[in-house]
């Protein structure tokens, strides 16, 4: 995956963080705006090559699985599952 994607077709759901008198056009630029953004960052730690931090990137990897297009909810599932966990 990489940021270059773009997330057109992707169909844009109501947010919480929006509200819903928000124009289309606007909403569908802050959407993939936030798209991006979280694809950004998934890349970054997915470029790693610290040996200790590969289950850490293994979970990302699956949390990418399961949302596919939508790097937001793969990287908030990814910030709540490492919140969730005892440090080591």
């Amino acid at each position: 995956m990489s940021a270059e994607r773009m997330f057109q077709g992707v169909p844009s759901d109501p947010d919480p963080w929006m509200p819903s008198d928000t124009p289309a056009e606007i909403r569908q630029f802050a959407i993939e705006s936030l798209r991006w953004q979280a694809q950004e960052i998934i890349d970054e730690l997915l470029c790693s090559k610290e040996p200790g931090e590969e289950l850490s990137r293994a979970r990302l990897r699956r949390c990418v699985a399961r949302n596919p297009g939508r790097p937001e909810r793969a990287l908030l599932e990814q910030l709540m599952t490492s919140r969730d966990s005892p440090a080591p």
